[in-house]
Protein backbone atom coordinates (compact mmCIF):
# COMPACT_ATOMS: atom_id res chain seq x y z
CA UNK A 1 0.00 0.00 0.00
CA UNK A 2 1.25 3.80 -0.97
CA UNK A 3 2.55 5.82 2.06
CA UNK A 4 -0.39 8.06 3.83
CA UNK A 5 -3.09 6.05 1.68
CA UNK A 6 -5.18 5.16 4.80
CA UNK A 7 -4.58 8.77 6.08
CA UNK A 8 -5.04 10.10 2.62
CA UNK A 9 -8.73 8.25 2.86
CA UNK A 10 -9.63 9.57 6.10
CA UNK A 11 -9.33 13.22 5.14
CA UNK A 12 -10.87 12.48 1.60
CA UNK A 13 -13.85 10.79 4.09
CA UNK A 14 -13.98 13.79 6.21
CA UNK A 15 -14.14 16.02 3.28
CA UNK A 16 -16.68 14.57 1.59
CA UNK A 17 -19.06 14.42 5.13
CA UNK A 18 -18.42 18.37 5.45
CA UNK A 19 -19.17 19.27 1.90
CA UNK A 20 -22.79 18.69 0.97
CA UNK A 21 -22.59 17.60 -2.72
CA UNK A 22 -18.92 16.87 -2.47
CA UNK A 23 -18.25 13.67 -4.59
CA UNK A 24 -15.36 11.48 -6.08
CA UNK A 25 -14.67 11.85 -9.70
CA UNK A 26 -11.56 9.60 -11.05
CA UNK A 27 -8.71 10.68 -8.10
CA UNK A 28 -10.14 14.17 -7.16
CA UNK A 29 -12.49 15.46 -4.64
CA UNK A 30 -15.26 17.76 -6.27
CA UNK A 31 -16.85 20.20 -3.84
CA UNK A 32 -19.79 22.41 -5.73
CA UNK A 33 -19.92 26.13 -4.39
CA UNK A 34 -21.64 29.30 -5.01
CA UNK A 35 -19.86 32.61 -5.85
CA UNK A 36 -21.25 35.81 -6.83
CA UNK A 37 -24.57 33.90 -8.37
CA UNK A 38 -21.68 31.60 -9.60
CA UNK A 39 -22.00 27.23 -9.09
CA UNK A 40 -18.86 26.18 -9.75
CA UNK A 41 -16.75 23.12 -8.35
CA UNK A 42 -13.58 22.80 -6.10
CA UNK A 43 -10.95 20.53 -6.92
CA UNK A 44 -9.23 18.97 -4.59
CA UNK A 45 -6.11 16.28 -4.72
CA UNK A 46 -4.43 14.95 -1.89
CA UNK A 47 -1.00 13.33 -1.97
CA UNK A 48 1.36 12.37 0.81
CA UNK A 49 4.28 14.81 1.50
CA UNK A 50 7.84 13.24 0.66
CA UNK A 51 9.41 15.15 3.90
CA UNK A 52 7.26 16.74 7.01
CA UNK A 53 8.42 20.14 7.38
CA UNK A 54 6.10 20.82 9.87
CA UNK A 55 6.67 21.23 13.85
CA UNK A 56 4.43 18.14 14.23
CA UNK A 57 1.88 20.56 16.52
CA UNK A 58 -0.26 19.87 13.71
CA UNK A 59 -3.38 17.15 14.02
CA UNK A 60 -2.30 13.60 14.08
CA UNK A 61 -4.81 11.32 13.04
CA UNK A 62 -4.27 7.61 14.29
CA UNK A 63 -5.73 4.63 13.17
CA UNK A 64 -8.75 5.22 16.09
CA UNK A 65 -9.11 8.68 15.51
CA UNK A 66 -12.97 10.25 15.44
CA UNK A 67 -15.15 12.29 14.07
CA UNK A 68 -14.37 14.54 16.80
CA UNK A 69 -10.49 15.22 16.49
CA UNK A 70 -11.45 17.16 13.26
CA UNK A 71 -13.49 20.69 13.31
CA UNK A 72 -17.08 20.64 11.89
CA UNK A 73 -18.35 23.58 9.59
CA UNK A 74 -20.31 25.94 11.53
CA UNK A 75 -23.54 25.40 9.37
CA UNK A 76 -23.63 23.87 5.47
CA UNK A 77 -23.24 25.90 2.50
CA UNK A 78 -26.43 27.26 1.21
CA UNK A 79 -28.16 25.21 -1.61
CA UNK A 80 -27.80 26.71 -5.18
CA UNK A 81 -30.78 27.82 -6.66
CA UNK A 82 -31.41 28.89 -10.06
CA UNK A 83 -33.22 31.49 -10.78
CA UNK A 84 -35.92 32.19 -13.19
CA UNK A 85 -33.49 34.34 -15.33
CA UNK A 86 -31.05 31.74 -15.36
CA UNK A 87 -33.72 29.60 -16.71
CA UNK A 88 -34.75 31.87 -19.48
CA UNK A 89 -31.36 32.28 -20.69
CA UNK A 90 -30.65 28.57 -20.92
CA UNK A 91 -33.55 27.93 -22.85
CA UNK A 92 -32.24 30.98 -25.54
CA UNK A 93 -29.21 28.94 -25.71
CA UNK A 94 -30.87 25.25 -26.17
CA UNK A 95 -32.89 27.00 -28.68
CA UNK A 96 -29.78 28.74 -30.67
CA UNK A 97 -28.23 25.69 -30.61
CA UNK A 98 -31.05 23.46 -32.23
Amino acid sequence: MAKGADSKEKVKQKILEMFEGSFINDKEIRVPMVENGETLEIKVTLTCAKDVIGSGSVVSAPAEATASAFPTPAAPAPKPEVTDEEKQRLKNLLAQMF
